[in-house]
């Protein structure tokens, strides 16, 4: 049988996950009470589990056995296939069941250690660790504007309201579509206008604040590399102005040399003044350049 014609709309889809959420909320507050009886060790450690063993729990044990869960047969809805033929396999709602609510976590987690094993491989270049580490703090907040996405586009075609079965392909379709009240969609288009308006002016919005932030540390590498080439620079006119001189060019001694009599010049300077005289330009004694010895390791 073909159930094309009987695709759910979005008011019983909604309230279906509405009514759903109520329940499993439920279910989950008495798995925490029944836990807390166990003592305040073990609250603590594991009550952030109750959330998620209460949502399987529930959405599982209609899916083994076949059943709606009580918010699709609140609305009338039930499950079937990609196209629309039959109730999907027990494994493809399982599936859907855990990507729906520990896809997130799972997500998370392999990236966290996908970062981890990027600092921590000495084969990838820096330049490369950079960029895969921008990628990855990307993807870590890309879900919530994925699904913000996701839901303006359930508003405005009556798709799929969850990620996990677009994934799976199962749809929603009416039982009794055919003495179903009607219902002006129109509010709900409207709806996923603006939703996604709001998705894309946040998302341009953080790329901006992104873009400013990376703006702001590149001014700030640029100020300590012109601070620190000032400081360098400082450094080493203080270091030469605080060097021996030659008396000969007024600098400091370049590779310093020694006359027989004691003086020291730039090598360059006195074998230049010795083209000219050969004689010592302080005391006047008689000098070849033979006789000039350079000086090493010598400051």
């Amino acid at each position: 049988m073909d159930f094309r014609n009987a695709r759910a709309r979005q008011p019983e889809i909604v309230r279906s996950v509405q009514k759903d959420a109520k329940y499993s909320s439920e279910l989950s507050e008495d798995l925490s009470d029944i836990l807390r009886l166990t003592g305040p060790r073990n609250w603590i450690k594991y009550n952030s589990l109750t959330k998620l063993l209460a949502e399987i729990s529930y959405h599982g044990f209609a899916s083994l056995n076949n059943l709606q869960t009580l918010g699709e047969e609140y609305t009338g809805i039930i499950q079937v296939d990609s196209v629309y033929k039959q109730i999907p396999s027990r494994l493809l709602q399982l599936s859907a069941i855990i990507l729906e609510f520990g896809g997130d976590a799972l997500y998370l987690k392999v990236l966290q250690k996908l970062g981890k094993y990027v600092e921590e491989h000495e084969d990838i270049v820096p330049e490369a660790k950079k960029k895969i580490k921008a990628l990855i703090l990307f993807m870590q907040v890309s879900p919530s504007y994925i699904k913000a996405l996701h839901k303006s586009l359930f508003y405005l075609r009556s798709d799929k309201y969850q990620i996990s079965k677009r994934l799976t392909g199962i749809n929603y379709v009416l039982i009794r579509h055919w003495v179903q009240p009607e219902f002006s969609l129109y509010g709900y288009k409207i709806l996923g206008i603006v939703t996604f308006m709001q998705v894309t002016f946040s998302a341009a919005l953080a790329a901006f604040d992104t873009w400013k932030e990376h703006k702001r540390k590149q001014y700030e590498l640029s100020k300590s590399m012109k601070h620190f080439v000032r400081k360098e620079f400082h450094t080493k006119a203080n270091e030469s102005r605080d060097a021996p001189q030659c008396i000969l060019c007024l600098e400091p001694r370049m590779a310093p040399s020694l006359t027989p009599c004691g003086h020291l010049f730039c090598w360059n300077c006195i074998l230049d003044w010795l083209d000219e005289r050969d004689e010592c330009p302080l005391c006047r004694e008689t000098l070849k350049k033979s006789q000039v010895i350079q000086l090493q390791n010598y400051s």
